[in-house]
């Protein structure tokens, strides 16, 4: 029953239930004026609300009198927005970079620009989540800033040669229900591997660990299929182009998989990991990476996380004077911890060894312009975050970063073993 009836039945019951006392008793003839007012209004509360009520049953959006709906699409029903802005100053205690006189975050994967201000990302994402009635949704992650030229993607054209923008993810997702169901993307995605991810607010830390940049891919091409294990955990398989590709440059085909198992509570265990050909024109020649996670919380306010990486990758380069190749080969373990001393303010740290055995994933010169044999990294940081509002953080950190060999820019006359930066963050999450 609808509001204007409820209104109508509540004017004749007054009317039908007082009509008799006032029709004998002609003391009431100033009140039957009252009444017949109080009925005029009712009536043009009815029209009103009628009229309300066909206004707003064409399902638009915020409509007014004479202005047209704003109607989505059936197919976006339940369409979902989010998203992030993310700014930081970063200071480097290096005096300059030898032969141009800039300063630069060496070994680092998106705070690479030291002493200034510097718009990193800002990202929008759409999402249509699956439904009873439809089975069948979409993501997509626009990226602008600072940060889509790192995580640019071979083929697509965007966020590369310095381009500020880049299509993160474009995937489109399906269930079937086969078991406990059986969940599909089909599309661009980012990697299964990694303790850390792209978008900084999902992150512990405000710079990326060496893992993260160097020992495996950021975003992939392809299909995956996922089965959950119950209370267990999950099971994820799937085909991809490659490392960081749209268009495949070669003919072969990349594996990639995922174990996750939550065998007690508070403890979750994750293995990762890819093969295949990676190199332009090579189908014989693999890269593969296993990547192992483990997160345990031991009380509410502790958190610790621990991840290690190995990675492999034959046919680099031609042995001289043998008709064979070279291998190279990668390892790291980062440790991680968090703890949260109130609702809003957390301290978070990160120890980290990273060996790029043939100087094959940082590629780093010297001071003579040649590349390191080998190299091991090493670098611990220090964070404090506040939770300024619903959707605001600010971070601080310190980082100190060290290496067996001179790799870091230290002033105009050469290199150093070491590096130290300073940053604050500040990030709108909605």
């Amino acid at each position: 029953m609808n509001a204007r009836y409820v209104a109508g039945l509540v004017a004749g019951c007054m009317l039908a239930a007082g009509s008799p006392v006032w029709a004998d008793d002609p003391s009431m003839d100033g009140d039957k004026a009252e009444i017949q007012m109080l009925k005029s209004r009712l009536e043009k509360l009815e029209k009103r609300m009628a009229q309300s009520e066909m206004s707003g049953s064409s399902g638009g959006i915020g409509q007014k009198a004479g202005l047209p709906t704003l109607e989505l699409p059936s197919g976006l029903a339940g369409l979902q927005m989010s998203g992030y802005a993310d700014v930081s100053y970063i200071y480097n205690f290096a005096e300059s970079d030898p032969g141009s006189g800039s300063r630069t975050n060496r070994t680092r994967v998106f705070d690479t620009e030291p002493n200034g201000f510097t718009p990193h990302a800002f990202e929008l994402v759409l999402e249509k989540p699956e439904t009873d009635e439809m089975p069948v949704g979409f993501r997509t992650d626009l990226l602008i800033g600072d940060d889509a030229p790192v995580i640019g993607s071979t083929g697509l054209g965007l966020g590369a040669a310095g381009d500020e923008f880049e299509l993160q993810q474009l995937y489109i997702t399906a269930n079937a229900p086969v078991g406990d169901g059986i969940d599909f993307k089909v599309g661009k995605f980012v990697t299964l591997l990694g303790a850390e991810v792209i978008e900084s607010p999902a992150n512990w830390n405000f710079s990326r660990s060496y893992l993260f940049g160097f020992a495996i891919p950021f975003t992939h091409t392809g299909a995956l299929a996922t089965y959950p294990l119950g209370e267990f955990g999950s099971v994820t398989a799937g085909i991809v182009n490659g490392w960081d590709i749209v268009d495949d440059n070669n003919k072969g085909k990349s594996l990639i998989g995922n174990l996750t198992l939550t065998p007690m509570e508070g403890l979750t265990l994750s293995a990762n990991g890819i093969t295949g050909a990676e190199r332009t024109g090579d189908n014989r020649n693999d890269r593969s990476v296993i990547d192992l996670i483990a997160t345990y919380q031991p009380m509410e306010k502790l958190t610790l996380m621990a991840n290690y990486d190995f990675g492999h990758e034959s046919g680099l380069v031609q042995g001289a004077g043998t008709a064979g190749f070279d291998s190279a080969e990668w390892q790291g373990l980062a440790l991680y911890a968090k703890y949260d001393l109130t609702d809003t303010w957390s301290l978070a740290s990160r120890a980290e060894w990273f060996d790029d055995k043939d100087s094959v994933r940082t590629a780093l010169t010297g001071r003579d312009g040649g590349t390191f044999d080998d190299v091991d990294f090493y670098e611990v940081t220090f964070t404090s975050q506040w939770k300024l509002h619903e959707h605001v953080l600010a971070r601080l950190e310190y980082r100190h970063d060290k290496a067996d060999e001179d790799v870091f820019f230290h002033d105009a006359a050469g290199f150093i073993n070491y590096q130290d930066t300073v940053a604050a963050e500040l990030i709108y999450h909605f």
